[in-house]
């Protein structure tokens, strides 16, 4: 009974955004950020509703591994995967400096380069990493790149790669075969997640990173960097209503699945998790690397003297 008035709520969401919309463009309802707000309860409501079923069907570890094993088969069909072996080498040793410190074992942690000038990391069900080549010209330190890929291992660990794509399959009602979760996992590999998944496998990285001994504060100069290239990007508006509706739905969705939380919320998760576990790094010897990562050669390999620092405070 209770799953079932959960549902009857996200169907009520839907039309009340639909209807927001509407009014929204007539000046007489909403704007358009509580449009985006509807949207976002929406999405809580709808995950809300089938998290007791995935609670209920939980998929083991060996079996997530064979499922992200298909993802990977569908995703090198469509991107240009590889193959470096010099770049690859590197972001392995990278990860395999992080996963030791995940809480679910049996997991096969494996990383894949993606050709591509765009700077993003994803994660499928399994423990797949995929790191796109911009990425490492954006990054300016290892540590940096060890917290995007401690990022994407915490969405893995932290199950919100595979209960997604669990949640996806029982709204949509896709077959549990393996070859079309393949299918809808493929296509969800470059949506985001919620506000407070991003956040917490935010904090969860910094963990990873710290326990990898990684200067986890290296975070917050990714973060600065991101922040100066955010910009609001403003669709121009139409008098249609309909045309309103259905393409104001959608943007909304997009932002709500689809991107990270502002730069300054991300540095406030990570400060906040460093300062209330010091014992991460106050003191402690943690490594910056940015020899190593000018070189391609990770800190597991050729660890540099002067890339080692000890703080005594929080930097700034």
């Amino acid at each position: 009974m209770r799953a079932a008035l959960r549902l009857a709520l996200v169907a009520a969401f839907t039309a009340a955004v639909l209807i927001g919309a509407w009014l929204a463009m007539r000046g007489t309802g909403p704007d358009r950020r509580n449009l985006d707000a509807l949207v976002t309860v929406g999405g809580d409501l709808a995950r809300d509703a089938t998290h007791p079923i995935l609670d209920l069907t939980r998929m083991s570890e060996s079996d997530e591994a064979a499922l992200g094993a298909a993802i990977d088969k569908e995703i090198r069909a469509s991107m240009p995967v590889g193959s470096d072996p010099r770049l690859e080498g590197y972001l392995r040793r990278v990860l395999q400096s992080l996963a030791p410190h995940v809480s679910r074992g049996g997991i096969p942690y494996a990383i894949a380069l993606v050709r591509s000038r765009e700077v993003n990391a994803f994660a499928v069900p399994g423990g797949r990493i995929y790191v796109m080549e911009g990425l490492l010209d954006f990054v300016k330190s290892e540590a940096e790149l060890a917290a995007v890929i401690g990022h994407e291992i915490s969405h893995v660990d932290l199950r919100h790669c595979i209960e997604r794509m669990q949640a996806e399959q029982k709204l949509r009602r896709v077959s549990p075969g393996i070859a079309a979760l393949a299918r809808l996992g493929h296509e969800l590999v470059l949506r985001g997640y919620a506000e407070e998944l991003e956040l917490e496998a935010d904090r969860n990285a910094a963990r990873l990173v710290a326990r990898a001994r990684y200067d986890p504060w290296e975070a917050m100069s990714l973060f600065a960097r991101t922040a100066r290239m955010e910009a609001p990007r403003e669709r121009a508006p139409t008098r249609d209503p309909w045309v309103e509706i259905a393409s104001a739905i959608p943007e909304a969705l997009r932002r709500y699945l689809a991107t990270h939380p502002p730069a300054d919320q991300r540095m406030e998760a990570v400060r906040e998790t460093l300062r209330a576990e010091p014992e991460l790094w106050l003191g402690e010897r943690r490594y910056v690397g940015r020899v190593n990562l000018a070189r391609r050669r990770a800190m597991a390999d050729e660890p540099v003297e002067g890339e080692w620092i000890a703080r005594s405070s929080p930097p700034g």
